[in-house]
């Protein structure tokens, strides 16, 4: 569905202002400010009402979000192996901790796998060794159901042994064979090496000691970082969070606003001499201020919204140069299937999720709301551009095309009382052909507590459409307006629990959140039991083609195989996905692009020229 870039839809739609803008301010060369040191500060705008609240790389589902994971953990804490090269969703050798996996099978017919890390050093000088992924792991293990990307069944819980070679050599022997490719992009990105030497410990106080060796032990130093973690007041003060082996650690925190502040970690091998000397993330309380500080010149990397796009040429001519942020991703309507909350037996119906996706025109959508500049795809496997990895051909196109009268029709014919604009009851309650549906009695409604946000006008939009479409043939919604930094934890607030507040969640970011798994082959959003399993779906035939994602000869056969069951099932309804951010950078600030599609951000790239 995309069509053109965002900077030359911009450009296109607001041309006569650049002579404005230019005699506002005139034109001159953007340049980033100095730091204390003489060196090159560069200010970067954080998530609207979401800055980093919370410091520990072994993230819970509450912070599995952008704000922490990939702009503030990863700068620090980087996993062994990383994805996202040039702008392209593939796997980015140069910049792992490991070398690429050496991956065998053994004579049982188990995946083995070899990894020998780089040769790394933490910030206080000591070397990176397998200790340390040791103490990741024996932690992880004793608190696996606490750790964001966790699903049952799968890492750890797939590994039956650890061997710890050398210094820089372990081996992981897995329960069976699985996917080089699912186990590159999904299972092993979540091991993240953590200075054993610094931080086992169990209070602040106390000595550092092997605590983690013992089940006891791992969870007492767990809980003892996680407390530290969440102490905002401390973050850039606790000697803990100075030990990286990234290229940044932390030099301010502002608890109140949010502001952060990463300097160079003098240990890391930088890609380049010339470097900023001070990165700084600035918070703001809603896109209108962010929006302000830009277009005052007061921030070098910032975003312009959907709705200002007209800013553009003022904005170049300012200094700025302009470049989507496309993002390999998918989101929309999420369903609440929780076992016992009194919307899942009537969303658990297929026909009411064909009804319920009729009443949805994508074209409009993306024409309407995002300027005809959305990537569109009806499964979970993301189609950035339309030029996506394994897309299929099925989930290229819209399964259930916009037709209010094959809406009513699937409703009628189940025995529901249609009343457009109202309430649609059951009439008919039953499990026959014609009934509607097991666990829907007699005057069950179609009316469902909504989730959504008006800190983005743009999606504020996308609901208020979704909510009078659906009143077309009687479907009432209830809606709750959350900031947009709520989203994932009102959504997370629901996994493992019978009942849920929550029907449905109109959630544009619902994947990807944390950075593993960069491969989308449903373990993580789908699997009943999966920790980030938003809906509460558990579906065995939808498991088994997940489990054959993972363990598959021919993967692209086995995931395509999923993608087209979850096309046609859609639990969850799949909307246009538009660029992450339309990005404004100082043009004199080299690096910054391409911007990458997993949402990340290295600033160890960046350099003023």
């Amino acid at each position: 569905m995309r069509r053109g870039s965002l900077a030359a839809k911009g450009v296109a739609l607001g041309l006569a202002l650049a002579a404005a803008g230019a005699g506002a301010s005139g034109v001159a060369t953007a340049s980033t400010g100095r730091g204390s040191s003489g060196g090159t500060t560069v200010t970067f705008a954080g998530l609207v009402g979401e800055p980093p609240t919370y410091f520990f790389p072994m993230y819970t589902s509450a912070y599995w979000d952008t704000g922490y994971v990939p702009w503030a953990s990863y700068l620090m804490w980087p996993p062994i192996y990383r994805w996202g090269n040039a702008g392209r969703p593939v796997f980015n050798e140069g910049i792992s901790l490991a070398l690429p996996p050496v991956i065998s099978t053994d004579a049982a017919g188990d995946s083995v796998v070899t990894i020998t890390l780089k040769k790394r050093r933490w910030s206080d000088g000591r070397p990176v060794t397998t200790r340390d992924v040791e103490f990741w792991m024996n932690l992880l293990r004793v608190e696996k159901t606490n750790f964001a990307p966790y699903v049952p069944g799968s890492f750890p819980d797939n590994v039956k042994s650890v061997s710890y070679l050398s210094s820089r050599t372990f081996r992981l022997v897995f329960d069976k064979h699985y996917s080089s490719y699912w186990l590159t992009g999904n299972e092993l990105t979540q091991i993240t090496p953590i200075p054993q030497h610094a931080w086992d410990k169990t209070s602040a106080k106390g000595p550092v000691g092997n605590y983690d060796l013992t089940p006891k032990g791992a969870r007492a130093v767990y809980n003892f970082l996680q407390g530290q973690a969440q102490s905002k007041s401390t973050f850039a003060t606790n000697p803990l969070w100075q030990v990286v082996d990234g290229p940044w650690h932390i030099t301010s925190y502002n608890a109140t606003s949010g502001e952060i502040s990463f300097g160079p970690s003098p240990t890391y091998p930088w890609p380049q001499k010339q470097k900023i000397s001070t990165f700084t993330e600035l918070p703001f309380t809603s896109s209108t201020a962010e929006f302000s500080a830009l277009e005052s010149g007061t921030i070098d990397v910032g975003y312009v919204p959907l709705s200002s796009l007209r800013a553009i040429p003022s904005l170049e001519a300012r200094g700025y140069k302009i470049a989507d942020w496309t993002q390999s991703a998918f989101g929309g309507l999420i369903f609440q299937y929780a076992k016992d909350d009194k919307a899942a037996p009537i969303l658990g119906q297929l026909y009411v999720r064909q009804a319920l996706t009729h009443l949805i025109d994508m074209k409009t959508i993306n024409d309407k709301i995002w300027g005809g500049l959305a990537s569109y795809a009806s499964g979970p496997v993301p189609n950035p551009s339309g030029r996506g990895l394994y897309v299929s051909a099925a989930e290229r196109k819209d399964p259930y095309p916009y037709d209010v009268q094959a809406a009513r029709s699937l409703l009628t014919s189940h025995g529901w009382h249609v009343v457009p604009n109202g309430t649609s009851t059951c009439e008919r309650p039953g499990t026959g052909a014609s009934d509607c549906g097991a666990g829907i009695a007699r005057g069950a409604k179609l009316s469902f507590n909504v989730i959504g946000t008006e800190s983005s006008n743009s999606e504020y939009r996308l609901l208020q459409y979704l909510v009078s479409s659906f009143s077309a043939v009687g479907v009432h919604s209830n809606v709750k307006l959350v900031p947009d930094a709520s989203l994932a934890s009102d959504a997370a607030e629901c996994i493992g629990k019978t009942t849920c507040p929550w029907d449905m969640e109109l959630w544009m970011g619902e994947w990807p959140l944390g950075w593993t798994p960069y491969v989308e082959t449903g373990g993580n959003t789908f699997a009943c039991g999966a920790a980030s399993n938003y809906l509460s779906l558990c579906n065995a035939y939808d498991d088994k083609l997940i489990a054959a994602n993972h363990s598959s000869s021919d993967p692209v056969k086995a995931l395509e195989q999923w993608e087209n069951y979850m096309v046609r099932e859609q639990f969850q309804i799949y909307l246009p996905i538009p660029p992450y951010r339309v990005v404004a950078y100082r043009s004199n600030l080299a690096g910054v692009t391409p911007l990458d599609p997993y949402l990340q951000i290295f600033p160890e790239d960046w350099h003023t020229s």
